[in-house]
């Protein structure tokens, strides 16, 4: 879930799926906004990335905005040199063929927040005594190659699910400010803030298995006295 301040605002259910040589992971976040008049309505943004099995490499990118009765997908199809970008609204729109920043590249799409849990996934096992700089493709007004630096700030344990567990905490920066991950031994984010505007993100937490209760001996009924009743 997704809290502003202590008013949860969102949700994002999400999930990794291997395909052979790839995996995609697909999200999809609900929330309320206002629309041109100033009404509440239901906003719904999903997306489906799919990256190399092994590196985590950039293969495509899709999200679709679904606000005030308008369609939004906007993706992103990489090549050795260049990428595709296209925007479409409604059915209608166009596409760009752009030069592609070097290196491994991560999506960040506002309001979805699985994206920061597939950087964290790819830091997995990384010393991070420096700052590790990364390469972002930002989707705002327009998609903005940005980079991001990330270093390891300390390890706090937590109680989840039950059990104490040490988490790893990261410091990612970029231009727009600095977010703070918790992440488990599995590369799995399992908290993000972002200290400037109080946002924090949760992962739902496993159910604590309930304890058998522990079994109670019967007592053994009274024996009746022999020969039964006398004067």
């Amino acid at each position: 879930m997704v809290l502003d301040g202590n008013q949860v605002v969102a949700s994002e259910d999400f999930e990794y799926v291997l395909q052979g040589d790839s995996v995609t992971v697909s999200s999809t976040m609900k929330r309320k906004a206002r629309n041109a008049d100033g009404t509440m309505v239901d906003l719904t943004k999903r997306m489906a990335l799919v990256v190399d099995a092994n590196d985590f490499g950039l293969r495509s990118y899709v999200s679709n905005l679904d606000f005030d009765g308008h369609t939004q997908v906007r993706g992103i199809i990489p090549g050795d040199t260049a990428m595709t970008i296209y925007d479409e609204t409604d059915g209608g729109g166009g596409a760009d063929r752009v030069i592609q920043p070097p290196g491994r590249l991560f999506m960040m799409d506002p309001g979805l927040f699985a994206l920061f849990d597939v950087v964290c996934k790819n830091l997995k096992g990384k010393p991070l005594t420096t700052k590790r700089p990364i390469q972002l493709l930002a989707m705002s007004q327009t998609v903005d190659a940005v980079e991001a630096t990330v270093v390891a700030a300390g390890v706090d344990t937590v109680l989840w699910g039950g059990k104490r567990t040490p988490l790893r905490k990261l410091q990612l920066s970029d231009p727009s400010g600095d977010f703070v991950a918790w992440v488990n031994a599995s590369g799995q984010m399992l908290r993000l803030e972002h200290p400037a505007s109080g946002l924090v993100v949760m992962r739902q937490e496993p159910a604590v298995p309930k304890k058998p209760r522990a079994a109670t001996a019967k007592k053994p009924a009274a024996k009746k006295p022999a020969g039964g009743a006398t004067r």
